[in-house]
Order: structure tokens, then C-alpha cells, then sequence
């Protein structure tokens, strides 16, 4: 189960401030006065400073708490440490991800990874990792100067959080710091409350509601990709759609047109559309972005979908064609606990909560990694031609292909919180890497592309 833990002083915290102001983030994301595509921080602009080569390779980070960061720390550790040849010499695995989309916790790792690079392996344990972030949050909350603050409805728990995380993790980068760092594309991924639909920290998504992301602070889209409800209030935007001079996309405006015709395509579009009714929709509440995909799978699936297939996509993108292309899930779900089952009597309403949460969740990711399959199935014929075909790739790094069964239990009673102690942090790495390195589609992939693993993996250790 994803046992979301909620310390006893959190709750007190949570009960001390309900009645003080207003829970609505006041909306100040600033807006753009004209849309343009080959501006601001998007596949399109990202993408085209790291040119796809061999491989196209995504790596999804999901929810999960700071255990979720630790597994996306260690995958990411392992693709470093992993070599493939290319163009004749050798490269890390790791310098040939393209896009890393992220839900909740793993958005932590995402961003920092994306504004940092390899900063990543020296200090993120540190700064988030090992850092007791919710004994941290407590205090802050508590401290006179914000204490009187939160009485106020402009400023909240979440901008409280977004403040910690904005100096203590991130130092005020924004991102236009994200876009300049040069690495692969971050898609941090939060719900839309509303909708139930995923809302992506990218300018595509901010073109449809006339807003400027590059002034935006990364810790704020960090804070909205993992803003549990109840726990922390949603992250406001103002919708300002109609402003901006943005025109709807062909492929929406065909999509919406026949929706028999492709159904997925029609949902993308339909969840698209429905921001450029201002009127309908004057504000858009963000919260974790858990809630809408748990996988952080659904953001480049769609973009996909809604271009109307991966050929297409690729065009739009001015990308070449690879040989292969790999999508690395980290799924830091766990287990869901059915120990209710062993008692006659009702089950309580945490164990009724909890069990409704989970088995919704896991349904979900089973549905969302089925749909991945297909799609990169189809993906591999739509790219592939009679002179060179194209390979895809699906790898998965989850609970179910746990061996050893002290790891397992252990892994399974990991709650989901944002303070764990530094020796399951490191335990979490060490199962994350050896989950990665021993998987048959990896081992695979690697093999394909003439690789090598790092020497630590060949030693057997």
C-alpha cells in the first residue's frame, strides 16, 4: 500500500491553521502578450539542443514520496554508470535520455537533475534526500514571521512549501534556468483539479491559457506536482485564453471534429480545448500530479496521440529517426495492504481509504502500462522502414521484480513521506539500481546498442 504518512504534528499544524484565511493561492503567473513556438521552455525548443542520436529514450519518474526520489536517484545513478557505443566511442546511457517526465515525488530528482546534471550525485541526497523535509515545513509553519502570514488568503501552506523548497533545494531557479541548463526535456506533471487531467509545467500548455512559464519558479511546478489535497492547498493559475493570439492547432480542430475516428486522440484534444474557454474556465487548481497518472507515463503518450502518431510527432519536432527507442518506467508504487480481509468486522475507514486509493491506483498504472505497450509497439512500426527498422524498447523498474524477500517487506512498509531515514534512503538506491541493471529489457536494450555495464555490475556485486 502507499502508506501516506501523516505525522501526528502535521495533523496538529494542518488543524491549528483551517480556520485561518482563505485555501486559494492567489494566481500571479504573469502573461504573454503573443504566442510563439519557437520561444519558451517546450519539446520543441529543448529537444532541438539534444539531438536525438541511436536512441530516443524517456524515462518516466513516479509518485511515491521521497521514496520515489530515491528509486528515480537510482536508476538515474545506474544510467550513468552504464556505457553504450556510439558513433564509435563510448557514452554514458545516461547522456542519451531525451525527456524525463515526472509525477510528485520524483519531480524532486526530475528538475533538480535537469537544472544541475551530475550535481545531481553530489549534493541532492543531501539537500532533499536525507533532509527531514516535513519536520522542516513544521517548523516553518510555526515560526512567528509565517505564522502571521497564513492568516492572510495570499499567502498559504503551499507558498510556505514553495518558498522552503525555492531556497533550500533550488535556489530561485526558474524555468528559464531549467531551459538554459541544456539537459534533456523536464516535464513536471501536476493534475488539474477540475478536469482530473494532467497539466504539464511546459509552454505548449501555458500557450492555452496565455501565461509566461519561463518566469515561473521550478519549485512552484515541483510544489504542484506533489500538493496532496487536504494536506497542501492547490497551486492557482490564472487563465487568461483569448489574450494571446493563439490559434487552435490543426490536429485539435480535426480531432474534436471526429471523435470515432480516433477516441484517444478526441480525449487529448477535448482536455486540450477546454482551456481556451476562459469564461468556462477562469481558473485552473493544480494538485499532485499523482492523482490524474501515478506513472508520469501520460504526458509524453499524449503528445504523441494528440500529433497524430509518432511519425508525425517527429516531423513536427524536426527530429531524425532513431534506431531504437526506450521508455524507462520508475514505478515506486508499492503493494496494496489487504490485511482487512483477516477480520470479520468492517474495515476501518483508513484501511476503507486506503484500500480504495491503492487499488484504484494500481488498476490505473496496470491500464496506463498497457496502453504504453501498445504504443510503443506501434510506434516501432510507424518509425520503422525496409532499410532500417526501429526497436522498441520497454523497460520497467517496480516492486514486482523485487527478489529478495527482506528487500521486498522492506520495501513495501516504505511509507510515502517526505522524510525517511538515510539508511532506507540508501537501501532504496541500492534496490532501484539493481532493479535497472538486472532487467532482461535492459540488459537488452544494451546489448543492441553495444553496450556495456558498469564495472560494479559485472564484479556481481
Amino acid at each position: 500500500m502507499n502508506r501516506i504518512r501523516l505525522p501526528a504534528w502535521i495533523a496538529v499544524g494542518l488543524v491549528a491553521l483551517s480556520s485561518m484565511g482563505c485555501a486559494t493561492w492567489r494566481a500571479s503567473n504573469p502573461a504573454i502578450d503573443r504566442v510563439d513556438p519557437n520561444a519558451g521552455y517546450r519539446p520543441r525548443t529543448a529537444l532541438e539542443k539534444h539531438e536525438l542520436g541511436e536512441l530516443a529514450l524517456v524515462v518516466s519518474l513516479s509518485g511515491g514520496g521521497t521514496r520515489a526520489a530515491a528509486m528515480a536517484y537510482g536508476v538515474l545513478e545506474e544510467l550513468r554508470d552504464t556505457e553504450i557505443e556510439v558513433d564509435g566511442t563510448m557514452r554514458r546511457l545516461l547522456d542519451e535520455v531525451d525527456v524525463i517526465s515526472s509525477v510528485s515525488g520524483g519531480s524532486f530528482t526530475s528538475a533538480y537533475f535537469g537544472l544541475y546534471g551530475d550535481r545531481l550525485f553530489e549534493d541532492f541526497d543531501e539537500r532533499f534526500l536525507k533532509r527531514n523535509v516535513e519536520r522542516d515545513l513544521l517548523l516553518r509553519m510555526f515560526n512567528p514571521k509565517n505564522f502571521f502570514r497564513l492568516m492572510f488568503p495570499f499567502f498559504d501552506r503551499s507558498s510556505l512549501t514553495i518558498d522552503y523548497y525555492d531556497e533550500t533545494i533550488f535556489d530561485g531557479a526558474r524555468f528559464t534556468d531549467l531551459e538554459a541548463a541544456g539537459g534533456p526535456l523536464i516535464e513536471i506533471n501536476s493534475t488539474d483539479l477540475s478536469a482530473g487531467s494532467r497539466f504539464t509545467f511546459i509552454q505548449d500548455q501555458f500557450d492555452l491559457i496565455c501565461s509566461d512559464l519561463s518566469v515561473e519558479k521550478v519549485a512552484r511546478a515541483v510544489t504542484a506536482s506533489s500538493a496532496v489535497p487536504v494536506v497542501f492547498p492547490a497551486i492557482t493559475l490564472a487563465n487568461r485564453a483569448g489574450t494571446c493570439g493563439f490559434e487552435k492547432p490543426e490536429w485539435m480542430a480535426k480531432a474534436l471534429a471526429s471523435p470515432r475516428q480516433d477516441p484517444r486522440r478526441f480525449q487529448v484534444a477535448t482536455e486540450t480545448a477546454a482551456y481556451l474557454d476562459r469564461k468556462e474556465t477562469p481558473y485552473v487548481h493544480l494538485v499532485d500530479g499523482g492523482i490524474a497518472d501515478n506513472l508520469g507515463v501520460r504526458g509524453p503518450l499524449d503528445q504523441v496521440i494528440g500529433g497524430g502518431g509518432i511519425v508525425k510527432r517527429f516531423k513536427a519536432l524536426e527530429l531524425n529517426r532513431p534506431h531504437h527507442i526506450g521508455f524507462i518506467v520508475v514505478d515506486a508504487s508499492t503493494v496494496p495492504d489487504r490485511g482487512f480481509v483477516s477480520v470479520p468486522g468492517a474495515p476501518s475507514i483508513s484501511a476503507l481509504l486506503g484500500s480504495v486509493t491503492d487499488t484504484q491506483l494500481h488498476r490505473y498504472n496496470f491500464e496506463t502500462l498497457a496502453l504504453l505497450d501498445e504504443s510503443m509497439n506501434r510506434m516501432g512500426r510507424e518509425l520503422s522502414t525496409e532499410s532500417q527498422p526501429v526497436y522498441p524498447h520497454l523497460i520497467r523498474v517496480a516492486e514486482y521484480a523485487i527478489e529478495d524477500p527482506d528487500d521486498l517487506e522492506f520495501f513495501n512498509n516504505v511509507p510515502t513521506a517526505l522524510s525517511l531515514d538515510p539508511e532506507d534512503v540508501d537501501r532504496l538506491v541500492r534496490i532501484a539500481r539493481e532493479l535497472l541493471r538486472a532487467s532482461p529489457e535492459f540488459q537488452h536494450m544494451v546489448t543492441e546498442l553495444k553496450g556495456t555495464l558498469h564495472q560494479e555490475a559485472a564484479g556481481g556485486k
